[in-house]
């Protein structure tokens, strides 16, 4: 578990979380194996902070946002959230009630506007479904809290009366985020939520988000492939690949100097809008390792450069890279050695929008 910043109070600790779904076959479906789509993640948001996840599909990205949202339960380990009205609680033992407790204070927002909205109810009944569902407020105070929150997310009331189709995708994702809104909670999950958007829509949505996180305090689990936008919004990121955690760190640091070769890989596909910069994208060999068949060791190993004979047999733990610390973690054998290349930080020579780019 990464050490906490000692000015920083933890809302939420994610301790060695595992997710496995069971592969079955034959006639009796027999148990032969497991996906494993986390295998002992540990990280931690503190309160009124961005948490970037990021890392090529299949990851694990969206697994670990539903089981901290409650839609999964892990197989193992544990998730902590510290509730600000009460007592710590462990997300995986919750029923009932206390369930419903915990939806107030943890809501996702869905990657795709498109499907994430019920097409045969208004605005008005979208955003009025979790007041339902997990308050006591009266019809009037209800309707009143959907005028509130259509205005808060850039729309206005005249818009509640209509149906989905009848908005544009950054219209929709405004209308997902302001159902979000809406139990007040402490917590969002945002899965993917401006990948399925046009660039300038996105900045319009970024923005929206990062003036919610000053105005209300809240903290986000951002999770994207979208480098450029996860280093516009987070404070600090969360690399994982094939369900492990492999580098954590300051945002900054993870752009400037990454200390994981996957992380090195990654930053080199990102695309930047600058005509005299050298496409020089680092080409991984190999595919991506099989979840529910890990290679020996180091997962990465089969398509890292750098990878030697110790890479091939002994899994490296998530080990500080810092001496003052545990801020900062990298799982590498060589972390410390590599001499690795990240983004150039300095802002005359660094383009505020980078473009789009998910590593193949």
């Amino acid at each position: 578990m990464p050490a906490q910043n000692p000015d920083m109070e933890p809302l939420l600790e994610i301790e060695e979380v595992c997710k496995y779904f069971p592969v079955k076959k034959g006639f009796l479906q027999r148990h032969v194996g497991d996906v494993k789509a986390l295998d002992g993640v540990s990280f931690t948001v503190n309160r009124g902070e961005t948490v970037g996840l990021v890392g090529e599909s299949g990851c694990g990205k969206t697994t670990l946002g539903r089981v901290v949202a409650g839609a999964h339960k892990a197989t193992s380990g544990g998730v902590r959230f510290n509730n600000p009205d009460g007592d710590p609680v462990d997300v995986g033992t919750l029923r009932g009630d206390q369930l419903n407790n915990y939806l107030t204070h943890v809501q996702m927002v869905f990657q795709d506007p498109y499907s994430s909205l019920n097409p045969r109810r208004t605005v008005m009944q979208i955003i009025e479904e979790p007041l339902i569902c997990l308050t006591e407020f009266s019809p009037k105070k209800r309707r009143a809290r959907v005028f509130e929150l259509l205005e808060v997310v850039g729309l206005n009331r005249r818009h509640a009366e209509r149906y989905p189709h009848a908005f544009s995708g950054g219209q929709r994702q405004r209308i997902g985020i302001a159902r979000a809104l809406a139990v007040d909670p402490s917590l969002l999950v945002c899965d993917e939520s401006v990948s399925a958007l046009d660039v300038s829509v996105q900045g319009q949505i970024i923005n929206l988000l990062m003036k919610l996180r000053a105005e209300r305090g809240l903290s986000y689990l951002f999770i994207s492939h979208d480098l450029a936008v996860v280093r516009h919004i987070s404070d600090r990121i969360a690399v994982m690949y094939v369900g492990k955690l492999v580098e954590w760190a300051p945002a900054k640091e993870i752009f400037t100097s990454p200390r994981h070769p996957y992380t090195e890989a990654l930053l080199s596909a990102v695309l930047r809008p600058d005509p005299g910069h050298p496409l020089d994208a680092m080409v991984l060999e190999g595919d991506v390792a099989d979840p529910a068949n890990r290679p020996s060791g180091c997962s990465f190993h089969p398509r890292c450069r750098y990878a030697q004979d110790i890479c091939r047999t002994d899994e490296p733990p998530m080990a500080a890279m810092n001496n003052d610390g545990q801020e900062r973690l990298a799982a590498c054998h060589f972390a410390k050695e590599l001499k690795l290349s990240g983004i150039d930080d300095d802002p005359a020579k660094q383009p505020e929008k980078m473009l789009r780019s998910e590593p193949q």
